[in-house]
């Protein structure tokens, strides 16, 4: 695991509910959903812009964090999570990463994704 020092970023982390929608499907519903705080190192990896359309600007950033929360046993961050840090919200593009040491998991490595405009 990464010492809590490395891990300056104090990151709410939105699960979503779950509902049935018209058609019997499970489906995710963000009305309901859960919240847990994480502590995490957030890293911007790119920056970009798209102009054709719209004046948008993203950007993809990455998220380190120990592989369970403190005194549990359950992951942290989910792919259909939400991270909130900063004032800004990020999507989780797919499943959380694991890193590994020679002997065990040591934590995840997150992408996101954030898009403004």
């Amino acid at each position: 695991m990464i010492p809590d020092d490395l891990l300056p970023h104090l990151l709410d982390v939105e699960h979503p509910g779950q509902t049935t929608d018209r058609y019997g499907n499970t489906v995710d519903d963000w009305s309901t959903s859960t919240h847990s705080a994480v502590q995490g190192w957030m890293q911007q990896n790119t920056g970009a812009e798209d102009g054709e359309q719209r004046n948008a600007q993203i950007g993809e950033w990455l998220l380190l964090c120990n592989p369970w929360t403190t005194g549990g046993d359950s992951l942290t961050v989910h792919g259909a999570d939400r991270v909130h840090w900063n004032g800004q919200q990020f999507e989780v593009i797919g499943p959380p990463g694991p890193a590994y040491e020679p002997a065990a998991l040591h934590h995840y490595e997150i992408r996101l994704k954030t898009v403004e405009g």
